[in-house]
């Protein structure tokens, strides 16, 4: 069966069905909100409008929730390659990448098993997270092209009481360059370090009512030619070297086209990776071990405008993910040669209504939803053997969410609300959220939120087992929840330089992980006592009208096992980052990244020292009529390190490339009769 092709097929076929339904979750206004942040100075950015924090318009001043705003034009300015890299330099994010996946945490929490499933990762207000692993992939398994984003909007805290499951320690809301504008051609293309290359071509046009924007891309890379792990170090493992067996390849497309009001997107992803570590008790250096993730919807939305002050959003979607892993076990040439192949289909469809109105000088949202799992299958077998694991699944949901804004006076504002989720196979599940904001002025705010997030068990939680390492069912675990406490305070000091300072405490309860039993030495998922963590957060932001800027920040983190009180595996203590462009000439900029991550524990207990990272990109704007260009250089200083990795996976941590390069090329030949000049 290929897992590929059948994905395909069912994502063409899944096309007309998801633009006939109703919908995920939505940005409400997002289309009427959108702004060029270029040319905003820092205290105009304070009050930019954002969606993804309540689903709605506001002003980013009167946000529930801490949130940061990074433009296209950061992306092309720091060479930023995946949604990992971008991510790692948003305040209290940090990555960890096991050569497989790309992890993220997020102040203090990472557990490398979860799939990134703590946080919620849209694009245009369409989930991403999948149906089987709530994964949320943002390596080069990201299902989008970054040159294909506008902005994203990074809301940091609980969000369940909008968004439902996932949405615990963050959101993410990744949103795409608009298709308006002339009608033009792009063609880019870049190659960096170990032979990699990629390709795109996207089409923007524009036709009476009709825009549109139809993208599609390649990636090829093969990796380190020979990458060193010592915990193999021994003549029948190679000496511990693993040769070109770290390769990986992604096809992708977008589409986007609108109609006033009407908007119809489409995705499809597929991502090979070639896994160099012997995850899984599997052979070391074999090139049978192996990922292949692919991710596709179809989504259509409405947007009614009944009057200035009242407007009604509907969308509907069909989602699919296909999941094929093969893992090799035994000599290649020997009887007791096998390899197991691990694969998942889940398709779903859903519907979504939200209706946002002005009572006066307050806000209201109320809105609810609903989805069905047409299918969550999972298989698992050796190849030429009977399966072990054949399950299919049907779950459903329905959930009911509201929030109100209330502007009790200038400088006093109360933001206020919830969402009750309902499950077929774990019941109902409510998560409040509840934010007091003092307004004293324009320049400055300071806002306490509180509030109550959930991620509810997957089928992989629940059903998987392979009778080799995995062996018991766990049907009866709880959602995941976590209460978290946040305290704000924003302030421009000048209209180019800004400032914040936020304490937050996190209480992570029932916590979903493998328990490994000594008895059978073979695992299952239990709920976990959870963790605890508390911290600081200082940030400062410049901007100035002549190009130079730079925004900096440090995270202090203390994160700890609630049971044993040791600390947390795979969370640093300290985090810190600068970030600064400059100009070099009339169309050059020069972008500079440094990126601290203090020592931390891996999940075998082994103490990861830290490491500091500087990234350098010279990045031109449009030459020649339509020429683009940028040179990165990745860890300048060649500096050695590593992250630490999950149980999954032998080795405590895995070292990271030294210094590498990239050369990105990207040119616009506008398809009208005019041509706009340099």
């Amino acid at each position: 069966m290929s897992l590929v092709s059948s994905s395909r097929g069912a994502f063409a076929r899944g096309l007309a069905l998801g633009m006939a339904l109703a919908s995920g979750p939505s940005g409400m206004g997002q289309e009427a909100g959108y702004q060029d942040l270029t040319s905003l100075s820092i205290e105009e950015l304070a009050h930019v409008k954002i969606s993804s924090a309540s689903r709605h318009l506001q002003d980013a001043q009167k946000a529930p929730s801490a949130v940061t705003v990074i433009t296209r034009d950061e992306i092309l300015h720091y060479g930023w390659r995946t949604l990992a890299e971008l991510l790692r330099s948003a305040p209290g994010f940090y990555t960890a990448y096991d050569r497989n996946y790309a992890w993220v945490g997020v102040r203090g929490f990472l557990q490398s098993t979860d799939f990134n499933a703590r946080f919620l990762l849209m694009i245009n207000g369409h989930r991403v997270n999948d149906n089987m692993y709530d994964a949320a992939l943002v390596g080069t398994e990201f299902p989008l092209d970054m040159d294909l984003i506008e902005r994203v909007e990074i809301v940091r805290g609980p969000s369940s009481s909008m968004y439902g499951t996932n949405a615990m320690l963050a959101v993410v809301n990744v949103i795409t360059r608009r298709p308006q504008g002339e009608a033009a051609v792009e063609v880019g293309g870049d190659v960096e370090s170990f032979l990699g290359r990629s390709g795109r071509v996207t089409v923007n046009f524009e036709k009476d009512r009709w825009a549109g924007l139809v993208s599609g891309n390649f990636y090829r890379n093969p990796g380190a030619a020979n990458l060193y792990f010592p915990e193999f170090d021994a003549p029948e493992t190679n000496n511990g070297v693993a040769q070109n067996v770290d390769g990986g390849n992604a096809s992708q497309g977008f589409i986007d086209v609108q109609h006033g009001n009407l908007r119809l997107q489409g995705l499809y992803s597929s991502r090979l990776k070639v896994v160099p570590t012997g995850f899984y008790d599997t052979n070391f250096n074999d090139p049978v071990n192996r990922n292949i993730d692919t991710r596709g919807y179809a989504d259509a939305s409405y947007r009614w405008t009944l009057n200035p002050g009242t407007e009604v959003d509907v969308r509907g979607y069909y989602d699919a993910y296909r999941f094929r892993g093969s893992y090799a076990y035994g000599a290649v040439d020997s009887a007791e040669r096998s390899v197991q192949v691990e694969a998942a289909l889940a398709d779903w469809i859903g519907g979504e209504a939200i209706l946002a109105k002005n009572l006066g000088r307050h806000r209201m949202v109320v809105g609810g939803s609903g989805e069905y799992n047409v299918r969550v299958s999972q298989l698992d077998y050796y190849v030429g053997s009977p399966p072990i694991l054949n399950r299919e699944e049907s779950p459903g949901l329905l959930a009911g969410f509201g929030e109100v804004e209330l502007n009790l006076n200038p400088k006093f504002v109360v933001n206020a609300g919830g969402r009750m989720d309902w499950y077929s196979t774990i019941g109902a599940t409510a998560s409040p959220r509840i934010a007091l904001m003092y307004l004293p002025n324009s320049r400055t705010s300071l806002k306490y939120i509180v509030g109550r997030a959930f991620r509810a068990p997957d089928p992989y939680d629940t059903f998987y087992t392979d009778q080799l390492k995995s062996q018991t069912l766990t049907p009866d675990l709880k959602p995941e929840t976590l209460w978290s406490h946040t305290l704000v305070f924003e302030r421009s000091l000048r209209p180019w330089l800004g400032m914040t300072a936020e304490g937050f405490f996190n209480q992570m309860n029932n916590v979903i992980e493998e328990e490994v039993d000594p008895a059978t030495e073979m695992s299952h998922f239990i709920n976990g006592k959870g963790d605890r963590g508390r911290g600081l957060e200082l940030g400062m932001e410049a901007k100035r009208a002549s190009g130079w800027g730079a925004r900096a920040s440090y995270t202090w983190a203390h994160t700890w096992k609630s049971q044993s009180l040791n600390l947390a595996s795979n969370s640093p203590s300290h985090l810190a980052k600068v970030n600064a462009t400059m100009p070099l000439w009339r169309r050059g900029t020069a972008g500079v990244e440094v990126l601290y991550s203090g020592a931390q524990n891996s999940y075998q207990g082994v103490r990861i020292g830290s490491g500091l990272l500087t990234n350098v990109t010279l990045s031109t704007r449009p030459l020649w009529g339509g020429w683009q260009f940028s040179a990165s250089c990745y860890n300048v200083f060649n500096r050695a390190w590593a992250t630490p990795t999950g149980q999954d996976v032998p080795e405590a941590a895995v070292r990271q490339d030294g210094r590498g390069f990239r050369f990105k090329v990207t040119y616009r030949l506008p398809l009208t009769r005019e041509r706009s000049r340099p």
